[in-house]
C-alpha cells in the first residue's frame, strides 16, 4: 500500500528512491545511504515498494532536462493516492541553463556528483522539509544567472546622484513620481520658489534639460524613488 505521512512518522524514516542509472557508483551510493539512520532506500526499479519521499536523479547533459524528469516519473508509482517526491539532482557538470530548467520544473535540491555522503544526507533531509538545498558552487551560478535581469543600482542609472543633497534627493523622488512643484512644496512645507530652486539644481547636477526628461528617464528605469 502507498506510504503515508503517518507511516513515516511512526517509523521515523525518509524513503529515498535510488538513482535510475545502474552503475557501481549508484549501487555503492544506495548501500551507503541505506546504512544511514533515518533513511530507507528504495531500489531504482522497484515501483511496487511505494511512493518515495525523496528521489535522487542523475543529470545527463546529453539528455534534455524534460526527458530526464519524464524518465523519473515513469519509475514512480502511479496510484491515485501517490504523491510526487521531492527531487535532488546529482550533477557531474553543473550547467547554468540546466540548473534553471530543473528549478523551473520545481526541483529544489542539487548536489555535485562528487559530494561527500554527509552532504547528500543533509540535502535529503533539507528537501524533505520542503526547503531548498544548493551547494555553494551551484548557488553562485544561480546568483550569476539572475543578476543580469535585476534592475541596475541607482548609482549606475544616475551617475551623478551622489552630488545631490539629502533634500534634493527627496524632492527628486517626488519629481520622478510626477508630483508638481506645488505638491512638492506642500509635502515639505516649502515655498514653491524654494522648490523651483531645488528642481533647477537637480536638473543641472543630473545633466537633464527639463523635469519631463528626468521623469521620463526615471519611469523608463522603474526608479520612481531613489
Amino acid at each position: 500500500m502507498p506510504h503515508t505521512d503517518t507511516d513515516r512518522g511512526r517509523h521515523g524514516t525518509i524513503r529515498v528512491l535510488a538513482p535510475g542509472c545502474r552503475s557501481l557508483f549508484t549501487a555503492g551510493l544506495a548501500t551507503a545511504l541505506g546504512r544511514t539512520p533515518g533513511l530507507e532506500v528504495l531500489p531504482a526499479d522497484d515501483g511496487a515498494a511505494g511512493c518515495p519521499d525523496v528521489a535522487l536523479l542523475e543529470d545527463v547533459p546529453a539528455v534534455p532536462v524534460a526527458d530526464t524528469l519524464a524518465g523519473l516519473v515513469r519509475r514512480l508509482p502511479q496510484g491515485p493516492g501517490d504523491r510526487r517526491p521531492k527531487i535532488i539532482v546529482m550533477m557531474r557538470d553543473p550547467r547554468t541553463d540546466r540548473i534553471f530548467a530543473y528549478l523551473q520544473a520545481d526541483v529544489r535540491g542539487f548536489v555535485c556528483h562528487d559530494a561527500p555522503l554527509d552532504e547528500l544526507v543533509t540535502a535529503v533531509k533539507v528537501v524533505f522539509r520542503n526547503e531548498a538545498f544548493l551547494p555553494h558552487g551551484i548557488a553562485l551560478q544561480v546568483i550569476d544567472g539572475i543578476l543580469p535581469y535585476l534592475p541596475k543600482p541607482a548609482s549606475e542609472i544616475w551617475p551623478h546622484m551622489d552630488t545631490l543633497t539629502g533634500r534634493e534627493r527627496e524632492i527628486f523622488a517626488l519629481m520622478a513620481s510626477g508630483e508638481s512643484n506645488a505638491e512638492i512644496a506642500d509635502a515639505f512645507s516649502l515655498s514653491q520658489k524654494t522648490v523651483k530652486f531645488h528642481v533647477s539644481n537637480i536638473l543641472r547636477k543630473l545633466g537633464m534639460k527639463n523635469r519631463i526628461q528626468a521623469v521620463a528617464r526615471a519611469s523608463g528605469t522603474h526608479r520612481a524613488t531613489v
